[in-house]
């Protein structure tokens, strides 16, 4: 590969993008992964690393490899309707949007992605695309979803939300109806919101648009085109976790 052009970081994986390719370094360990032609290819002490490893750089090569493809990864988790229609629970870590998710699984919506769901653009709309991570919800809403207190010991070890994976039916793909940047609060709101407003807000939960490669412009298009559907912000409390397929089916008729 030529020298290196861009350099950029998702969680432990640093990353180099050339005119040739991407090459991907864990940071924790001295394992290699480049991108180049669609492809992922091993690069040195890759074949040799932890499990873990291979899956950190092996997810980041398949987040380029997709960009590449003109499949882009949101932080948002995905769910879709009864009647099919998708929608996308944007917004930042904590605002709860694997809660949300987790509370429509159980009212019947199946799950796209919890934190993370691949769009993709193109001229008969946004189709969200499955991404596959487990369903983890803190085991601190026991009190709201009571069937999580059989599930405690599977609560990851470390992590301060004490969250737990936890099955729900899986959807491999849908049409997008509306995107909701959620955000918990203490009342209740639902407001609609204006392209301009939710392209900001979509580039914010879309960090690897910012990336200057030969991709970017087609995603900064991409997110540009994906905020023509509806669009809204939703404010929720507790009392949300148990009406929120009501208060999101009603969306499309406000």
């Amino acid at each position: 590969m030529t020298s290196a052009a861009v350099a950029w970081r998702w969680n432990d994986v640093d990353a180099t993008t050339t005119t040739d390719g991407t090459r991907l370094s864990h940071r924790r360990a001295d394992a290699q992964l480049f991108v180049s032609n669609g492809r992922l290819h091993g690069g040195g002490g890759y074949s040799s690393a932890q499990p873990q490893t291979r899956r950190d750089l092996a997810r980041v090569g398949a987040i380029v490899r997709l960009r590449e493809q003109g499949r882009y990864l949101v932080h948002a988790a995905g769910v879709v309707d009864p009647v099919g229609r998708g929608w996308l629970l944007s917004g930042n870590s904590g605002a709860g949007k694997s809660t949300l998710a987790y509370a429509l699984s159980r009212a019947g919506w199946a799950i796209l992605g919890d934190d993370g769901v691949l769009i993709q653009v193109d001229d008969a709309g946004m189709t969200a695309h499955q991404w596959k991570d487990p369903l983890n919800v803190s085991s601190h809403l026991a009190s709201e979803f009571p069937e999580l207190r059989g599930h405690m010991a599977r609560a990851r070890a470390g992590d301060w939300r004490q969250r737990i994976p936890m099955d729900a039916a899986p959807a491999r793909m849908a049409p997008v109806a509306g995107l909701i940047m959620v955000e918990r609060s203490d009342e209740h709101s639902v407001e609609r919101l204006g392209p301009l407003e939710a392209l900001g807000a979509l580039v914010r939960q879309s960090p690897l648009v910012m990336i200057d490669d030969a991709y970017s412009r087609a995603h900064l298009d991409a997110l540009r085109r994906a905020v023509m559907v509806p669009c809204f912000r939703l404010r929720h409390t507790p009392v949300e976790l148990h009406t929120v397929a009501r208060v999101i089916g009603g969306m499309l008729d406000a």
